[in-house]
């Protein structure tokens, strides 16, 4: 079933309903859902937007953004909880800036200059500098 028109289409639903309660649903039984803007943005703006994927493996249950130029937020608070591994990465510059007090913990704390590329440690640091700059 397809819907065309050269204007605006609207859907509004859920007027009679509680906050809590779902108004408008739309289900996939199979496949994907796609909402393309080809020449706009795409707006999600709610009192609270969740992104949830659920599967398992490693090929399941993951979110993906990706941008061609930037990504940028704004909160009072962003936090970060990993159960397994952590990795921030950049092929150039890295900040990690605190105007307050700045925390660093570790069981075991490891720092490696690009010195040891060309003359490896005693600590045989050679290979953590071969395996950041790959």
């Amino acid at each position: 079933t397809t819907s065309t028109g050269p204007g605006a289409f609207s859907v509004e639903c859920g007027s009679a309903l509680e906050e809590a309660q779902d108004s408008l649903i739309l289900n996939a039984k199979n496949g994907n859902i796609c909402i393309t803007a080809t020449n706009g943005k795409i707006r999600l703006q709610a009192t609270d937007i969740e992104l949830i994927a659920v599967g398992e493996g490693g090929s399941k249950g993951n979110i993906r953004l990706d941008a061609t130029e930037n990504i940028s937020t704004s909160s009072k608070s962003f936090k970060i909880n990993s159960v397994n591994t952590l990795s921030f990465n950049s092929p150039s510059n890295m900040e990690i800036a605190a105007n307050g007090v700045l925390t660093l913990y570790g069981s075991v704390i490891r720092g490696v200059t690009d010195a040891c590329a060309v003359k490896d440690s005693k600590n045989g640091n050679k290979q953590k500098v071969n395996k950041f700059k790959n």
